[in-house]
């Protein structure tokens, strides 16, 4: 298990990734837009990993945070669904294919931000 200063790092590494995964969605159906991601399902899946090895402990302030932990775990795994599903019909040619898979990767971006920040920041959390 590893404490505070870990999460800070992971939380930097984490807001890099989606960062980048983000930026590079516009260019997802160029070859170079493949090798990105790739590099970022690499990448998420090692944080992903990471998250678990994270003491979940730190985060606790008596609002849940670990239940929040989870949500965000549940929400990158979501990520890294759209991020193979994506890579997947890049050779299949379907345009509109495509299309539904980056806007649907997009989502679960936007989702694994808000877990993120939720994670952060508790109270954000909805009743």
């Amino acid at each position: 298990m590893y404490g505070s200063l870990f999460w800070i790092e992971w939380l930097e590494r984490l807001d890099r990734v989606l960062t980048g995964i983000r930026t590079d969605l516009p260019r997802a159906a160029s070859p170079q837009g493949l090798a990105a991601m790739e590099r970022s399902t690499r990448q998420l899946s090692s944080l992903t990993h990471d998250l678990q090895l994270l003491d979940r402990n730190v985060l606790s302030s008596g609002t849940g945070s670990g239940d929040n932990a989870e949500g965000l775990e549940k929400a990158l795994e979501h990520t890294l669904s759209q991020l193979t599903t994506l890579a997947e019909l890049q050779d299949s040619g379907d345009a509109a294919a495509n299309q539904r898979a980056v806007v649907a990767l997009d989502a679960a971006l936007r989702n694994s931000r808000r877990e993120a920040a939720m994670l952060v920041e508790p109270r954000r959390r909805r009743a």
